[in-house]
């Protein structure tokens, strides 16, 4: 399962996880050997039209769209969760996220559902890699590939912003939604919520 989360934050503040609210959480799911995705979904907070090919989930309250999603997860029951900085910032933020809204079941994305999941600090040093503070999301049973870090442990890039990675790699840009411009398309209407929930949807098959 590949996914990807969208947050609502104040203008020239990163979003907090205290404060600033998830607003879209987009997710692939794909059989191993398999070429496509048999799900391909979005959660998104109000309404947001709708996108060929896709399951939109629209929801009113936060909470509801966070439980929903851990739901989402327990029923698919991936083995290996896929994302770019989903260590570092989407993990964490998700789990932040619900303990500021007191959601009390949300922190067991594991496959034993009576085991916590844990965001812990780690730190890495080698004389070929040098020093990296980090994040682990330990999740009973699911692998975690970041591609972020293997991005920066395996290329030297000028640049690791998705955008950059998918133009060296891929040979295309991914973003055409600014994070700039985030909160203001969800206050929006149903179409311009549209368009950042297929800009998520394409950030989380990157």
């Amino acid at each position: 399962m590949s996914f990807d989360i969208e947050c609502a934050g104040r203008k020239g503040i990163f979003p907090e996880a205290q404060i600033d609210p998830v607003i879209q959480i987009a997710a692939m799911v794909t059989r191993q050997g398999e070429s496509k995705p048999f799900v391909r979904n979005v959660f998104t907070l109000n309404t947001c039209a709708h996108i060929v090919g896709s399951q939109v989930l629209e929801f009113r309250d936060e909470k509801a769209l966070l439980r929903e999603w851990r739901k989402f997860v327990e029923k698919v029951d991936p083995d290996m969760m896929i994302g770019y900085n989903i260590a570092n910032f989407d993990l964490p933020y998700l789990m932040d996220r619900a303990k500021a809204l007191k959601i009390q079941d949300f922190p067991f994305l594991g496959k034993l559902k009576d085991v916590k999941t844990e965001v812990r600090d780690t730190h890495f040093s080698s004389k070929a890699y040098g020093n990296r503070d980090s994040k682990m999301v330990h999740m009973e049973g699911r692998l975690q590939l970041d591609l972020l870090q293997v991005m920066t442990r395996d290329y030297k890039l000028r640049s690791y912003s998705l955008n950059s990675v998918c133009a060296q790699f891929l040979g295309e840009q991914k973003e055409d939604v600014h994070h700039s411009i985030i909160t203001e398309l969800q206050n929006g209407t149903a179409d311009s919520r549209r368009r950042l929930a297929v800009y998520c949807m394409k950030v989380s098959t990157s």
